[in-house]
């Protein structure tokens, strides 16, 4: 019997993958299907917290022989969401298109799904996606406008990320709560050093107590560590992604560095204001309509930004605009419309596969 398998960034300690596929997974289960798997770097981790079953993620081409070793003729891959295509390291996109291929040559229907797409800097990475992805796969959405574009010659669907068709959570407002979700970034000892003066002053402000959250584990531990002593906060523990949720909705604003700890606040009706590492940061941002609360993480960030930012956030009363929570309704739903897409393609080719 034909079955759904999702590939993604899972098990490695990142709250915001594991996000991206709870988020996949309620939608599949409110659509009725159930006979899922899951390839994971901790299989035993995502069959507790996720109720499925789950497959060693192996390395070289051992890894793609047994992966695809548990693919059959028929099956349905998505591979997604998150920003798996980007070259950040050299071995990443060969790693994907790898899988891609496999599953392709298996006979499963091949979905791209929900993907961030770069940046692919390397021209070799380039002509991979460019060649390898509308070879592979028989259905691609992205999950902003710059992926789209990216990809434009798959003939890409603009989608939404999962996690933001996660369900509301109805939590208490702790209202002098900031959460703080960051990211370490080399060779910016200067900019964190502004950074923790900007939340000290918003702090003195607006009355705000910090509490600091790190959302891939253990990476983030030590910064977190670091800007709660340099700010008089705390550091977030959790022992689900429910917990993490909790947090982002109880809090009074989040500025987040890390996507999904942006889009996870966004999602339970959090004000966030970002720190744009990363250009999917800034995608996420324009996405929903606040270009304004999104600031550059470089060279050209001063902590008068971040000030500005909050108290423009703390005029409106520390809500979401009706616009913002507009855009919030229609990027849900764009997240389902993802694993519609991927249903519909699919069971169209496995009718097409009984003929």
């Amino acid at each position: 019997m034909s079955r759904v398998y999702i590939m993604g960034f899972v098990g490695a300690g990142n709250a915001g993958d594991e996000a991206i596929l709870a988020g996949t997974l309620y939608l599949l289960r409110q659509r009725g299907v159930t006979d899922i798997g899951v390839f994971s770097w901790n299989p035993g981790e995502t069959e507790r917290v996720h109720g499925v079953a789950a497959y060693p993620v192996l390395p070289g081409l051992a890894g793609i022989k047994s992966f695809a070793a548990v693919l059959r003729r028929g099956d349905l891959l998505l591979l997604g969401g998150g920003s798996l295509l980007q070259d950040g390291e050299p071995r990443i996109v060969p790693f994907w298109l790898a899988r891609a291929v496999a599953a392709k040559a298996k006979g499963c229907t091949v979905v791209f799904h929900a993907q961030g797409i770069g940046p692919l800097r390397s021209p070799l990475s380039q002509a991979m996606v460019r060649v390898l992805v509308p070879l592979a796969a028989d259905l691609v959405t992205t999950r902003d406008v710059d992926s789209q574009r990216l990809v434009r010659y798959a003939r890409p669907h603009l989608v939404a990320d999962p996690a933001l068709a996660l369900p509301p959570l109805l939590v208490p407002k702790q209202p002098n709560l900031a959460v703080v979700a960051l990211r370490k970034s080399r060779g910016r000892a200067a900019q964190e050093q502004a950074l923790s003066q900007a939340l000290n002053r918003v702090a003195a402000q607006h009355g705000l107590r910090y509490a600091f959250l790190p959302m891939h584990l253990p990476d983030d531990i030590p910064l977190a560590e670091d800007f709660a002593r340099r700010c008089q906060g705390t550091v977030i523990s959790y022992n689900s992604l429910e917990e993490l949720r909790a947090s982002l909705a109880a809090a009074r604003i989040v500025i987040a560095m890390r996507l999904h700890g942006a889009i996870l606040a966004a999602g339970v009706g959090t004000p966030v204001v970002g720190l744009a590492y990363d250009p999917k940061v800034r995608a996420f941002f324009r996405g929903l309509g606040r270009e304004n609360d999104v600031l550059p993480w470089g060279d050209s960030f001063r902590d008068d930004m971040l000030v500005t930012a909050i108290d423009a956030l703390a005029a409106l009363g520390w809500a979401p605009t009706a616009a913002t929570d507009a855009a919030l309704r229609q990027m849900s739903a764009r997240a389902a419309l993802a694993v519609d897409l991927a249903l519909s393609c699919w069971r169209g080719e496995r009718d097409e596969l009984r003929r």
